[in-house]
């Protein structure tokens, strides 16, 4: 668009679209007008008539507490990421120092009931690697249903589940969302389950980094330590 207005047919319609246009195009108008500031009143429904001058310096305000506000929320998730990643940088170290199935679930339970405010958590083996140790539990029929369900073509599931399959892993607790992970290299020895009374902790966007941590160290972890018990 030329800056000469010359240029228009004579019948031509200067809307709000063209004067926008315009504005847009030749953003120093106003500093080759700037007469025209003092004359130009902006309708503000709290303050009433109020100048340009004086509704651009509100915009840049409102930007401004915006940015903070945007920031503040940054460096809050910021800080409980570096919580999450510590506590799970912790765990992992105390998992290796176990000396026995029973002491790792001591460590896994003291790190979510503890530190993340997940009490609902259970190791589950598809078939009994030690007999007669009631440490050990069996996963049932149902609960081989809800696993084929919800982990039949991956090896991690993250998300809601139903009232009866939230029943069928934990009884005794209302639980909004879930983490379901395979054990093995094959999803072949066993799951644990952890929950959350949050519905929205877990979810199947959130980055799965640090929970397919904890399975592959898991699976690597618990032939050793079943080993140890059994013998």
């Amino acid at each position: 668009m030329k800056n000469d207005s010359s240029s228009l047919p004579g019948n031509a319609q200067i809307d709000d679209s063209f004067i926008r246009e315009y504005l847009q195009e030749n953003p120093d108008f106003f500093i080759r007008n700037d007469d025209l500031l003092d004359q130009l009143t902006l309708q503000h429904q709290q303050k009433g008539a109020v100048s340009l001058i004086e509704r651009q310096q509100q915009k840049l305000r409102e930007r401004v507490r915006t940015l903070e506000e945007e920031i503040t929320s940054l460096m809050a998730e910021g800080a409980r990421n570096d919580a999450l990643f510590k506590s799970y940088s912790d765990l992992y170290v105390r998992l290796l120092k176990s000396a026995s199935l029973e002491q790792a679930l001591a460590e896994l339970r003291k790190t979510f009931a503890e530190e993340l405010g997940m009490p609902a958590l259970t190791l589950k083996f598809f078939d009994s690697p030690l007999e007669n140790n009631v440490q050990v539990a069996i996963i049932s029929d149902a609960q081989r249903e809800l696993i084929a369900d919800r982990l039949h073509e991956q090896s991690v599931y993250l998300g809601r589940l139903t009232a009866r399959e939230q029943h069928l892993l934990f009884p005794e607790e209302n639980i909004g969302s879930v983490a379901l992970l395979l054990l093995g290299d094959e999803g072949e020895m066993g799951l644990l389950a952890i929950g959350s009374h949050d519905s929205h902790h877990f979810d199947p966007s959130m980055d799965a980094l640090l929970i397919t941590q904890l399975q592959a160290l898991l699976g690597a972890l618990l032939p050793s330590l079943l080993d140890h018990d059994h013998a």
